[in-house]
């Protein structure tokens, strides 16, 4: 199973990242460096080609682009590369940095669900939602309707039935059956300014969130968390830093990849609804939930 690697102009962030992914014992990595933006970024650039060209402890495929091609055009032309050549790939961005048994639960995850079409993908992030609503959940992976590009795998079928022309998406919405709020409260923000707008730049995974919501698919997510984000550390990221933190969820992991617990191809509502809470705007669900309780109003004949 190869894993493939987008990165840019971060070589110390990519050092870490790469240290993690040797810890994994993975096979066989493809790396797509991205050239400069400006001239700022040269030396970043230069940075990172030195780095992945003295990987040494793996069989390694590198594409060093002379150009900057952006993230969205990097990674959809990556990926089409290799699964030209390969039936299932695990993708990592230069700052994801992901747990010594993240490679071996991607590769179990990807093997139990591949004739699983209602599976678009495979995730090792899990948002640190309230740990508690998963007290006696029989499984070690729920199903959620959201696309997770933090560390994340799929097949070349699924990979290939994604459809990232804007006008294309933007007519199968409005043909009806896009529910957006259902893979999260931003996520109709989200696609009116990534698809409907075009406004939002390397947005290639609100693409594919897209596809997931229209087609009705989800992605496996653990009931642990093998992911850490480097990203906020430089202020990369366009939303800025959250104010929750990842961290390896080592005390929730199976002994080992034989082990994991998967569930069924559907998501367990009340794991999903603990998920789905937690990315809602801070406040917003409680002052829903409190506007509701006086509703209707005492003139209509119910207690306020």
């Amino acid at each position: 199973m190869p894993v493939v690697l987008f990165a840019h102009r971060r070589p110390a962030v990519l050092r870490d990242t790469l240290a993690c992914l040797r810890g994994c014992g993975i096979g066989r990595l493809y790396v797509f460096a991205d050239g400069p933006r400006n001239a700022g970024d040269t030396e970043g650039v230069a940075g990172v080609r030195e780095v992945i060209n003295g990987i040494d402890w793996t069989e390694t495929v590198i594409v060093e682009h002379p150009e900057n091609r952006g993230l969205s055009a990097s990674i959809q032309a990556g990926l089409d590369m290799v699964f030209a050549r390969h039936d299932a790939a695990v993708v990592i961005e230069d700052d994801i940095q992901v747990s010594p048994e993240f490679f071996a639960y991607a590769c179990a995850a990807l093997e139990h669900y591949a004739s699983s079409q209602a599976v678009a993908g495979v995730t090792g992030l899990r948002l640190p939602f309230d740990p508690s609503v998963l007290t006696g959940y029989p499984y070690d992976v729920f199903l959620s309707p959201r696309f997770s590009s933090w560390a994340w795998a799929t097949w070349r079928d699924r990979w290939q039935s994604f459809d990232f022309d804007a006008a294309s998406l933007r007519r199968r919405i409005a043909a009806g059956g896009l529910e957006a709020r259902r893979a999260g409260a931003d996520m109709p923000r989200m696609i009116d300014q990534a698809v409907v707008k075009e406004t939002l730049g390397g947005a290639w995974d609100t693409f594919c969130a897209t596809n997931m919501l229209l087609s009705g698919q989800s992605f496996i997510t653990p009931a642990w968390n093998m992911v850490d984000y480097a990203g906020y550390e430089d202020g990369t990221h366009h939303s800025g830093e959250p104010d929750w933190k990842l961290h390896w969820e080592t005390e929730r992991r199976p002994s080992s990849a034989e082990e994991i617990r998967f569930a069924p191809a559907e998501p367990d509502q009340r794991v999903l609804r603990a998920y789905l809470d937690f990315l809602d705007p801070p406040g917003v669900r409680a002052a829903i939930r409190r506007l509701l309780r006086r509703w209707p109003p005492a003139a209509a004949g119910r207690p306020a």
